[in-house]
């Protein structure tokens, strides 16, 4: 289906595909084809493309090179974005001006299972006083705020609990997070909202 969700400003554009085509679909209305060799990969890779090439028609996906850590740019000067897939839903951000990145999760218990991995304990402390079922829907999105900020790094090495820190946050389901990120002291913002059982982060920001 058509895009879902689409955020346009002077500075970036951003869209959320719920993904009901097959890959026939995609693959008549651009030229990029994806390599995994999971049927649902592909399918995901696929619809992801399909968000920048609606958000920027003429997107050079032939132009696309893979960095060291494995993240997709384009060459300096051109376009800045950030895409991500999971079961039934695709996302994509571009901006002219500034690295950019976007996640989206799902709500799912299955966040408590790997929550020490990322979270540290100021983050323990912003969820302890939740219900168990709002900590597992904000734990989500604490999942996906750092994905985010990983994505707009770009460089990999990082260690999601000491060096990606959620100072504050909303407690609803649409806000801003405050991030520091390494060593910094600077603040950065995350954006986010949530799409039914989804959450979807973004930002735009000069990570040092």
């Amino acid at each position: 289906m058509p895009l879902v969700h689409t955020i346009r400003d002077t500075e970036m554009s951003l869209g959320l595909w719920e993904i009901t085509e097959d890959p026939s679909f995609f693959e008549q209305a651009m030229s990029y084809r994806s390599v995994a060799s999971n049927p649902g990969q592909q399918l995901q890779q696929l619809a992801s493309r399909m968000v920048l090439k609606a958000m920027q028609p003429s997107f050079p996906f032939d132009q696309i090179q893979l960095n060291p850590a494995g993240k997709p740019f384009l060459p300096e000067g051109m376009t800045q974005f950030s895409m991500s897939h999971t079961r039934g839903f695709a996302a994509g951000i571009i901006s002219d001006k500034t690295p950019v990145g976007i996640d989206i999760e799902w709500i799912s218990p299955r966040v408590l299972k790997i929550e020490k991995k990322f979270l540290n304990h100021h983050e323990y402390a912003l969820l302890a006083s939740l219900s168990e079922q709002d900590r597992i829907v904000f734990a989500s999105l604490f999942w996906s705020i750092k994905e985010t900020v990983y994505k707009c790094w770009g460089d990999g090495g990082v260690d999601f609990s000491e060096q990606i820190k959620i100072q504050s946050f909303s407690l609803h389901h649409q806000g801003t997070a405050a991030i520091q990120f390494g060593q910094s002291d600077a603040l950065h913002t995350v954006h986010y909202f949530r799409e039914g059982d989804l959450w979807l982060s973004y930002m735009q920001a000069f990570l040092q």
